[in-house]
C-alpha cells in the first residue's frame, strides 16, 4: 500500500484526481446512472399493461419537444436528444458548469412486442411519457375452464 505525503494532500493533489479517475471508471460500469448524466440517457420507468408497454422518461425543461427523437421497433425503442446552450451562455466567462449541455440517446429492449406504427408520445412537466399497444399476438386472453 502506498501512503500517500500529507504535501500532496495538503497542495490539492490527492484524493481528487484519483476521485475523478474513479468516476469515471463507475460512469463507465453503469452508463444511464445519476454518475453519467444525461449524456447516457434520461432516466426511465418501464411497464406493461394487458394491452401496451408504456415508458416515462425525464427530460428538463430546456429540452424542446422539437429536440427529441423517438424511433421504435417491434422489441426496441430509442430516445435521442440534444439540449441546447442558450446564446448568451457562450461569451460568459464560467467558473464551474455542471449542468449537461449536448446531445443524448438511450435504446432500451421492450419486454413485449410492439406496433410501433401506433405508438404515441406526449410531453409535460418534464416528463415523456411513450405508449406502444402491444402486438394482436402477444395481448393475453384469460381462458376459462370448463367442467365436464
Amino acid at each position: 500500500m502506498e501512503i500517500t505525503p500529507w504535501r500532496q494532500w495538503r497542495e490539492g493533489l490527492w484524493p481528487w484526481r484519483e476521485l475523478a479517475s474513479f468516476r469515471d471508471e463507475l460512469m463507465r460500469a453503469w452508463p444511464g446512472t445519476w454518475l453519467g448524466g444525461l449524456a447516457e440517457g434520461p432516466r426511465l420507468d418501464l411497464y406493461q399493461t394487458d394491452r401496451e408497454v408504456v415508458v416515462t422518461a425525464e427530460l428538463p425543461g430546456l429540452v424542446s419537444k422539437d429536440d427529441v427523437e423517438i424511433t421504435a421497433t417491434e422489441d426496441s425503442l430509442t430516445i435521442r436528444g440534444e439540449i441546447k446552450r442558450s446564446q448568451e451562455a457562450s461569451d460568459r466567462n464560467y467558473h464551474r458548469t455542471e449542468r449537461f449541455y449536448g446531445t443524448f440517446a438511450r435504446t432500451i429492449g421492450l419486454p413485449a412486442e410492439v406496433e410501433p406504427e401506433k405508438a404515441t408520445a406526449s410531453y409535460q412537466n418534464g416528463i415523456l411519457e411513450i405508449r406502444l399497444p402491444k402486438a394482436a399476438q402477444q395481448k393475453q386472453r384469460r381462458i376459462q375452464i370448463s367442467v365436464h
